[in-house]
């Protein structure tokens, strides 16, 4: 087989320079199924502002939506050359390329299980593939993952992050103020909470409590 080609493409958000590394926690739940999978990939970086449109180009479907009712096309996407087509509403086959492409965390991690499922031995490669869910727990990782997802949309999780985004001082201007139209706000500041302020450390203790009693019930 030739290794190249059946390298998978892993699609992350790059943070601002001069050190691009993984910043976005989406893409890390990925990308940690991906190391622990011992799956052979490659990271395309993407920066911030062109995350939209290589969604787009990709013909990847978007899995959620803004505030205002518009796709909110993101990361992670993972290409993998090797697969067929899936009829998946979160993957999709670019025209130039042929394989699979996934677009949501948890569908990623999904399709790793699937293909390590299917083949269980390492291929001649010498390297163990451990599976990523244990037998009969994939209802409970899937039921865990929403729960988390939702409390992080719905109960101040993703404002809590808004001052540590590592925006790229060129576009930074430009891509604050299209988030802080997409969230219905007038201005990037009013999505962010100064860290040590008390507003901050109020919202923390909230988002504690809700994360400490959804997973207790």
């Amino acid at each position: 087989m030739d290794t190249q080609k059946s390298t998978m493409t892993f699609y992350d958000i790059a943070s601002g320079p001069p050190v691009v590394h993984p910043c976005a926690p989406n893409p890390w739940k990925a990308r940690y199924a991906l190391n622990y999978s011992k799956t052979s990939y490659r990271t395309e970086w993407v920066p911030l502002a062109d995350v939209a449109a290589t969604r787009t180009r990709l013909g990847v479907p978007a899995v959620r939506k803004h505030a205002d009712g518009t796709d909110f096309l993101t990361l992670p996407i993972l290409h993998d050359p090797s697969s067929p087509t899936s009829s998946s509403s979160t993957t999709q086959q670019q025209h130039q390329e042929k394989g699979t492409f996934v677009g949501d965390s948890f569908d990623i991690a999904l399709h790793l299980h699937n293909k390590q499922s299917s083949s269980p031995d390492d291929g001649g490669e010498g390297v163990a593939h451990p599976p990523l869910f244990p037998l009969n727990s994939l209802a409970l990782h899937r039921a865990f993952n929403a729960h988390v997802d939702a409390l992080f949309s719905e109960s101040g999780g993703v404002q809590l992050v808004m001052s540590y985004i590592p925006f790229d001082p060129a576009t930074a201007e430009a891509t604050k103020a299209k988030m802080a139209r997409r969230v219905g706000v007038s201005r990037w500041e009013d999505l962010e909470v100064p860290p040590g302020s008390e507003q901050r450390k109020s919202m923390l203790a909230a988002f504690e409590a809700a994360l400490g009693s959804g997973l207790a019930t």
